[in-house]
């Protein structure tokens, strides 16, 4: 099994920090959690740490608390390139028409 990464004390996790109206009143407990995620990405992998993360949000919403809007969707193209029908217009008449209308 791979090996946990263990941050030092003056070291911090790669992540995004949290929007300015929310404090971390616990940076302690903040990266307790983030090293487990990490632990759970390095020796179980990357679907059981989507589990786990999907488990917390179900959690989250059924106590009722609010979390931030996700825009993306588990879509896949499931048709290669290569097996993609042309496209049916004429790109260049197209383009030139959607530039007349944003100028009219």
């Amino acid at each position: 099994m791979a090996e946990a990464k263990i941050l030092g004390d003056g070291e911090q996790p790669a992540v995004q920090p949290a929007p300015p109206t929310m404090a971390d009143i616990d940076p302690v407990e903040t990266r307790e959690w983030l090293e487990s995620l990490q632990y759970v990405l390095d020796s179980k992998g990357r679907e059981r740490a989507q589990f786990l993360l999907s488990m917390l949000q179900n959690r989250a919403t059924q106590e009722g608390v609010e979390l931030p809007l996700q825009l993306t969707t588990p879509y896949v193209n499931t048709i290669p390139l290569d097996e993609q029908p042309a496209y049916p217009g004429n790109r260049e008449i197209e383009r030139r028409i959607k530039s007349i209308i944003r100028w009219n």
